[in-house]
């Protein structure tokens, strides 16, 4: 196979629906699909504890499988371990919540940001950040008349324009990944398409996020 597979590779195997998952009724679920269908010779899953919890289920019971992390999420994972505990983030996550609460019924309402679940703000983190920064270049320097848009947009700005440093590194190791993302997800992961993430890798200005995205690609 040349690329990496989709749609039309998919063959599904069984669906199932419950009131709520926990890791034990998946794992049961699991296993009756692998006494059917065979061990698989990988998992794919998301970050969820459920699935993570199911995969231990199934370790102790002999069948476990190598688990891989859908790339997107290992992403969003690799940039909230890097970004989560600074101060710096946090600022500027809730100077994105001030701006869009003044903003709402104004005029500027369609400048808001895009909404960001707390929960998962790594995951659709790189168009929060995109946004902070076009709205920064609608304030060129200099006086703004008073009652004038530009004066209205920079007094809701608040502590926006003092999370510039942080906008500008977030962005620059988004971008890395969302590249090799890209990358992966068309092309399927090889020693190809692994050098070819090698420059974006090296673009990365945070050496945690650089370090954890090459190890977990090799």
């Amino acid at each position: 196979m040349d690329d990496a597979p989709s749609l039309h590779h998919v063959h599904g195997i069984a669906v199932s629906v419950a009131d709520a998952w926990t890791g034990e009724t998946l794992a049961e679920r699991l296993k009756r699909l692998l006494a059917t269908l065979g061990r698989p010779a990988a998992s794919l899953k998301d970050r969820g504890s459920d699935r993570h919890k199911a995969v231990d289920v199934l370790a102790e019971h002999g069948l476990a499988s190598p688990c891989l992390d859908d790339i997107a999420h290992a992403a969003a994972g690799m940039l909230q371990r890097s970004y989560q505990h600074p101060p710096a983030f946090e600022r500027f996550v809730s100077a994105c919540g001030r701006v869009s609460g003044q903003r709402k019924h104004t005029l500027l309402a369609c400048l808001a940001p895009p909404t960001v679940r707390t929960k998962a703000r790594f995951l659709p983190g790189h168009r929060l950040v995109p946004w902070a920064e076009r709205l920064l270049q609608l304030s060129p320097p200099g006086g703004a008349k008073a009652g004038s848009t530009l004066a209205r947009l920079r007094a809701c700005m608040g502590e926006l324009p003092a999370c510039k440093d942080l906008i500008t590194r977030f962005r620059a190791d988004a971008h890395g990944l969302l590249e090799c993302q890209r990358i992966l997800k068309t092309k399927g992961l090889s020693h190809d398409t692994l050098a070819q993430c090698e420059p974006l890798l090296c673009e990365m200005p945070t050496s945690t996020v650089r370090q954890e995205c090459s190890a977990s690609l090799a």
